[in-house]
């Protein structure tokens, strides 16, 4: 079955857990029989292409992520790129000829990428994986063979009190990576001191200065502990403050700032923590880091904001404390190093549900069964699956 996807950025060159949630996805529809091609930009601030041939990097972003997001203020320049995008999407429909299409992240893109392929009345499915509507509601497309796939119930949630029409469309969770390493290293008896990750972008919003603050009422306490942070700045002058702030505090000997990291540097990331903070202090759509740590093992500790709130149970796989709330952090981590047979317990638990709910093979079976479902709604002379 031939497969189309359309995203405005496209692992290895990748910012956040979006691109990563939309190959993981193409992947699982791989192993189920699809044939993929992925139309999307090439930024080479965000480092190499890759060299896999089924990635087709002709589109143009109209604007630029590189130290944050900023729009062409050429209008002429984004009306040629505008159009030039159209085009070929449009070339490149003509040449596959997609039996199905999954359309990701068109932030940069705009939205006459979408309407070129459902007009066409080919399955299409929008990965949903933000807390915000893609489009306006009037530009919701029409055509029957269109269908949104939520990241969580409270993206679906929002988008329908907004008044979109998305009810019996799917809730699809981004899904571990397919290659999961899930044995865990030996644990010691004795912790000698906590061991706290962070992973994600070093952003005000991800509240990363949240498990700074947690860190120095540790130290305070007297807690021995060492923190690690995964991650880029979006915004170097907030990365900046972060490490003056660890060093004004006097921590900075106990925080490991290890940029960016993937693939085999992010799972031993995760192997070497006994905990990972997720201190968001807007609403996520999901919280892909969460599943990705639970996976190995480790406990989460999240404020639970937006869809993240279903990622963990309190108690039972993770903690849950208020957003924006140092101190609740702190309790937290307070509590992970004083109970250790508690911690074991939730770690268990944590690795079992992330394994058992999250996997590219569940995502990819509802992805299949509403792309079958859209294709019985299409006309009889357009796409048809083998």
């Amino acid at each position: 079955m031939r497969l189309l996807t359309v995203t405005n950025l496209y692992p290895p060159q990748n910012l956040g857990g979006f691109g990563l949630c939309i190959e993981r996805l193409v992947k699982g529809l791989t192993a189920s029989g699809y044939s993929p091609h992925v139309l999307t930009s090439d930024q080479p601030y965000l480092g190499p292409t890759g060299d896999a041939p089924e990635v087709l990097r002709l589109l143009e972003l109209l604007g630029s992520y590189e130290n944050g997001v900023s729009r062409l203020n050429d209008s002429q320049e984004e009306q040629r790129r505008a159009h030039q995008n159209l085009q070929r999407v449009r070339q490149v429909l003509d040449r596959l000829q997609p039996q199905a299409c999954l359309v990701g992240n068109l932030d940069l893109l705009g939205t006459d990428l979408l309407h070129a392929i459902t007009e066409r009345g080919i399955p299409t499915i929008q990965h949903v994986g933000f807390m915000a509507a893609p489009f306006p509601l009037e530009a919701f497309p029409k055509e029957a063979t269109y269908s949104m796939a939520f990241a969580s119930r409270e993206a679906k949630r929002l988008l329908a009190a907004q008044g979109f029409p998305v009810e019996g469309h799917p809730v699809v969770h981004p899904p571990l990576a397919p290659d999961t390493d899930t044995t865990r290293p030996h644990q010691p008896e004795q912790r000698d001191h906590l061991r706290i990750g962070y992973s994600g972008l070093l952003m005000h919003s991800k509240g990363v200065h949240n498990v700074l603050e947690a860190c120095v009422m540790l130290k305070q306490r007297g807690i021995p502990f060492r923190l690690e942070v995964a991650g880029k700045a979006f915004a170097p002058d907030y990365g900046q403050q972060l490490r003056t702030y660890a060093i004004g505090q006097g921590i900075d000997d106990r925080v490991h700032w290890l940029g960016f990291l993937e693939g085999q540097s992010l799972h031993d990331f995760y192997r070497k923590l006994d905990v990972l903070v997720f201190p968001s202090l807007h609403p996520e759509s999901f919280g892909m880091v969460v599943a990705e740590a639970m996976a190995q093992g480790v406990v989460p500790i999240s404020s639970g904001v937006g869809g993240a709130f279903e990622v963990i149970t309190h108690g039972v796989d993770g903690l849950l404390v208020q957003p924006g709330s140092s101190s609740a952090v702190a309790e937290a981590l307070l509590w992970c190093h004083s109970e250790d047979l508690g911690l074991r317990r939730l770690s268990r638990n944590a690795q079992r549900h992330a394994l058992s709910r999250f996997t590219a093979t569940r995502s990819a079976r509802v992805l299949d069964e509403t792309f079958r479902r859209l294709q019985t709604l299409s006309k009889p002379s357009m796409v048809t699956f083998a």
